[in-house]
């Protein structure tokens, strides 16, 4: 921000207008008049933070403890930014999802940029695991650029490492930039072969527009080349989109639900999502905020509540510039496109019920159990 020329611009014309104001004598009237509209806007953004309402309690299930030789390994490399101020939340609350299905295993944690940079999100995922007693779970700092070296890529070596242990058993499941991926292809040419899948939320199959308001695509688009490279990778591939990030809300009642979960987890989510939920709900006028990283998690395990095709990417390096992904549907294409999640409902009751889990897990790693 402080490199943009146009914040200093704007920076000046503040400055001008105090001094005018001051040299005509109206500086104390200006003061209580800015002084008021951060008043209304402070009374407004606590309203849509706190004014939720109350919510009938949806039926969550029980989900029960899976043996560990039955359990999916998974690393999560993601842009995790989930107790920053005004930060996507979604990174966040796709990696706790991961860690309250028994389904999976959360193997490792790399790091990307997208919603954040490499520093903030370990900041972030790091703070995170500590609140839940997670502090064991291995964390790896990835690439902070596109024009970064693959050599010195840790989450890459990581990445290479242990699918290599594990041949065709390991699922990477992405939700920010890809380079990571693009480092570990480089870093060894089978990499992508040796994975049992890859599951990705990033590209746009049309513009992304949510209330009127056009949101620019961040993941592929940022560093369109390795983009192209994990879309043409030797690998079951998953991808959803913006598109079904739209369909992936959570929204007011569902806020109002959490909150009466009242567990160690759920309070630590709704703390840390308020600020994020408020500024979505001003901003868009839609009552809630998109779950997109969680799109691609949720495809994992649960891939019958999505609307999904087989297809084609006929993208270009240079189309995915703008993150924009073109499509052959055909049966035989190797990418699995998830349009669309069928019910938002069940698909906020299935992160419910991991969280659920996920706290019965906490209270062991704290002894109380």
């Amino acid at each position: 921000m402080f490199r943009n020329i146009w914040f200093w611009i704007a920076i000046l014309i503040i400055a001008a207008g105090f001094a005018l104001t001051a040299a005509l004598g109206l500086f104390y009237w200006l003061v209580i008049a800015l002084a008021l509209v951060a008043l209304m806007f402070a009374v407004a953004f606590l309203v849509a933070a706190f004014s939720v309402g109350r919510a009938e309690m949806p039926n969550v299930p029980i989900l029960e403890k899976i043996p560990h030789s039955e359990r999916i390994p998974v690393i999560y490399d993601g842009d995790v930014t989930l107790g920053f101020p005004f930060r996507d939340v979604g990174g966040g609350l796709a990696l706790l999802y991961l860690l309250g299905e028994p389904r999976v295993h959360v193997h490792t944690v790399t790091v990307t940029y997208g919603s954040g940079s490499v520093e903030t999100c370990m900041r972030a995922t790091r703070r995170l695991l500590a609140a839940i007693e997670y502090d064991s779970l291995p964390v790896l700092p990835g690439a902070d650029g596109p024009t970064a070296a693959p050599g010195t890529n840790q989450a890459a070596l990581r990445l290479v490492d242990v699918a290599a242990s594990m041949p065709g058993e390991l699922v990477v499941i992405a939700t920010g930039s890809m380079t990571n991926l693009r480092h570990a292809a480089a870093l060894d040419p089978e990499f992508f072969g040796k994975l049992r899948g890859l599951y990705l939320w990033g590209g746009v199959t049309e513009p992304l527009i949510w209330k009127g308001h056009h949101i620019a695509e961040g993941n592929f688009s940022v560093d369109p080349q390795a983009a192209y490279a994990v879309l043409h990778a030797d690998c079951p591939l998953t991808v959803a989109t913006g598109q079904t990030g739209l369909s992936a809300v959570f929204r007011r009642r569902q806020f109002a639900a959490l909150q009466m979960m009242d567990g160690p987890v759920s309070r630590l989510i709704a703390r840390k999502i308020r600020s994020w939920f408020a500024w979505t709900r001003l901003w868009f006028g839609d009552g809630g905020f998109i779950l997109g990283d969680s799109t691609a998690a949720l495809a994992l395990v649960h891939p019958e509540i999505f609307d999904a095709e087989q297809v084609y990417v006929t993208s270009t390096p240079d189309d995915l510039r703008s993150g924009r992904l073109y499509v052959d549907p055909s049966e035989y294409g190797p990418v699995r496109l998830m349009r669309r999640v069928q019910d938002s409902d069940e698909f906020i009751v299935i992160h419910f019920a991991a969280w659920k889990h996920l706290e019965q897990l906490v209270e062991i790693r704290k002894g109380n159990i």
